[in-house]
């Protein structure tokens, strides 16, 4: 979902759709290209993520947890050096203002 030649790809799975998806299609607002990838599960991964994941240049991997979805996806897909991690344990929901900037100084980043 997204833009179809962006650069970025953010990529979700489990309770974390709805403020992915917001954070998205704000940074969409702003004129930046971004795609979404939301995972409805991950053992196994569908047929098609490593094609997916190797299309763009950043793929930001956000969890409400220490990581263990970018550490299990850089373990399978060793060739890939374009994940990016964004974690947060807080017991909390993302908040989407945080995800935006978060997301914005990211994709800035080179």
């Amino acid at each position: 979902m997204g833009d179809k030649d962006a650069d970025t790809l953010i990529v979700g799975w489990g309770g974390t759709y709805g403020h992915l998806l917001e954070a998205m299609l704000r940074i969409q607002a702003t004129g930046r290209k971004v795609a979404f990838a939301h995972f409805r599960y991950i053992s196994p991964l569908p047929r098609n993520t490593h094609d997916l994941l190797k299309k763009y240049k950043r793929v930001i991997v956000a969890e409400q947890n220490e990581g263990q979805f970018a550490a299990y996806l850089t373990g399978r897909f060793e060739d890939l050096g374009n994940i990016r991690r964004f974690n947060r344990v807080e017991g909390q929901p993302f908040k989407v203002s945080e995800l935006v900037e978060e997301f914005t100084k990211m994709m800035e980043a080179q």
